[in-house]
């Protein structure tokens, strides 16, 4: 397969969320070991950007989540609970960026900004 055929059947299988036990039989068959990398290469990608991963301890309720939705409305979310690395508050992951909203991160930016100023 070309480059823009496997980068076109990993775009697909984004955008509709889900891949038949048909299509992934037929990638395992007909892909080489080269082709089948790039495919999942290509797959992490678009799944990266369609997406955001929010990573949060406790339960959101479904006020919060709406409100999330409203702040991403063109992306899936992917709820994460994460209690060890978030412990209080709440996290976004998607595409390169970061928005750490959490008590761990605001208590290090407010020691980092004591050292500075001392």
């Amino acid at each position: 397969m070309k480059k823009q055929q496997i980068k076109q059947l990993a775009l697909s299988i984004v955008e509709t969320g889900e891949i038949s036990d048909t299509v992934s039989q037929w990638i395992n068959k007909n892909l080489s070991k080269r082709e089948l990398k790039l495919f999942i290469s290509y797959l992490s990608a678009f799944l990266k950007e369609k997406s955001v991963i929010v990573k949060y301890a406790g339960n959101p309720s479904q006020i919060t989540k709406e409100k999330i939705q409203k702040m991403f409305p063109d992306k899936k979310l992917v709820y994460v609970r994460a209690d060890e690395e978030v412990g209080a508050g709440i996290k976004f992951e998607f595409g390169d960026y970061i928005l750490d909203y959490t008590v761990t991160n605001m208590i290090v930016k407010i020691m980092k900004d004591l050292r500075e100023s001392l």
